[in-house]
């Protein structure tokens, strides 16, 4: 966009905040899922703040809803042409919603408020909100996935607590030093449970500089190298069986009942913000956090939630106001302080206060590198393909090399089907 383009949408954003003075509060509905705890309790202060500051201009509507019941209702409400002004959704598919015209391009705005999102945010998390040259969403809030750690259990198998693994050869060998088992040959603690936690195949593949993508933008997943990291991730998997592994885990749940929470796993890969289950769970935990060991390159995985405004919303100033507003680096430092978010404001990340928590450090460090699942339009959640043929792998149900090559026919039967019907 030009200059004079910019300036001229900056006049009339003036312009129009300016009427807003002399008329009734324009009102905005904003859907998200702070609904409980601390979360509810900051998001509601940041609104009444946003409220008060725009007194008589701009008034936020907000409506929190369950994590779980979230999805069918924003779906429901688009379908039927009803969304709110602003809401969250899911950060790996933006492309999906901008392509069907649903989500504001906020390039524009940005511009036109002098705002550099290439400065503003990490690469990563923007990339996930781009599409065709715009700008679809903002992002509000990621994750990385890391290797957490037992110190305790470091400890009582003679490891360094202090040292945790680089390698994979690392990994394992810590791991059957720290593994016990009870006398009927169950799993009492284990060293590394490749099923814990957000443990997943993709990352592993990127660790062994695997891109699902190949050079001419198809999406691959049986190339040979998907193939020999499938392989090596089985072998993974029944060298500590897994019918052990899922009776081990069967044991375990969610918050206090968590197998690491518990003790019983001494190395398990988790989103950074599990930092807040162990302070309420088990704040006496001694716990470490490193980067997942890698064979060629450091690798992670996120997600999170983006922040979209509806390109039909009759009050899009007001709702890029609010939006960008959440986005500001005032209101990312208390979603990173108080609830330990990790935010998609790079200048806010970076804060020097927050820098001093070698927890957040490595959390920042890991979202310089991280990677997203690469959306492909005609077939936006190829990744459950992919996950099933990992999972009939490790069944047993087919070789990964078969798994890997059906999983490939139902995607391209994805993309072809997407094509003949768009």
């Amino acid at each position: 966009m030009s200059m004079k383009k910019a300036l001229a949408l900056m006049l009339v954003f003036v312009m129009l905040l300016s009427t807003f003075s002399l008329a009734r509060a324009t009102k905005i509905k904003f859907w998200h899922m702070y609904i409980s705890g601390p979360s509810k309790d900051i998001m509601q202060e940041i609104i009444a703040d946003f409220n008060e500051a725009h007194k008589g201009v701009i008034e936020v509507e907000d409506l929190g809803i369950s994590f779980w019941d979230y999805w069918d209702k924003l779906r429901v409400a688009m379908a039927s042409r009803q969304e709110p002004d602003v809401f969250l959704n899911d950060l790996g598919n933006v492309g999906m919603r901008a392509s069907t015209g649903i989500l504001l391009d906020l390039r524009p705005y940005l511009e036109a408020a002098d705002l550099s999102p290439e400065e503003i945010f990490f690469n990563g998390p923007l990339s996930m909100c781009s599409y065709e040259g715009g700008i679809y969403a903002l992002p509000l809030e990621t994750d990385v996935r890391l290797l957490f750690y037992n110190k305790d259990l470091f400890r009582e198998a003679g490891l360094d607590p202090e040292k945790p693994p680089t390698t994979w050869e690392e990994l394992w060998e810590y791991a059957d030093r720290i593994t016990k088992v009870d006398a009927d040959g169950n799993y009492d603690i284990v060293g590394f449970n490749p099923l814990y936690g957000q443990s997943y195949f993709w990352m592993y593949a990127w660790g062994n500089g695997v891109s699902f993508i190949d050079e001419n933008g198809n999406l691959v997943v049986n190339s040979p190298e998907v193939v020999k990291s499938l392989e090596e991730w089985c072998d993974m998997i029944n060298r500590l069986g897994l019918e052990k592994l899922l009776a081990f885990g069967s044991n375990f749940g969610w918050g206090a009942a968590d197998a690491f929470i518990a003790g019983k796993v001494g190395m398990g890969i988790q989103v950074g913000n599990m930092v807040s289950n162990i302070k309420a769970y088990a704040p006496d935990l001694d716990y470490g956090i490193a980067h997942i060991p890698w064979p060629k390159q450091k690798a992670t995985w996120s997600n999170g939630f983006s922040l979209e405004i509806s390109s039909r919303s009759k009050h899009k100033l007001a709702a890029v106001e609010f939006a960008l507003y959440l986005m500001s680096d005032e209101v990312q430092l208390k979603l990173a302080g108080k609830l330990s978010s990790l935010i998609g404001n790079k200048r806010a990340a970076y804060n020097p206060e927050l820098m001093e928590d070698p927890e957040w450090k490595m959390q920042i460090e890991a979202l310089e590198y991280t990677k997203f699942r690469p959306f492909v339009l005609e077939a936006p959640l190829w990744y459950m393909n992919l996950q099933t043929a990992v999972e009939e792998a490790m069944y047993g149900k087919k070789t990964p090399q078969q798994a890997l090559d059906d999983a490939q026919k139902l995607i391209e039967a994805d993309i072809q089907k997407y094509k003949m019907t768009h």
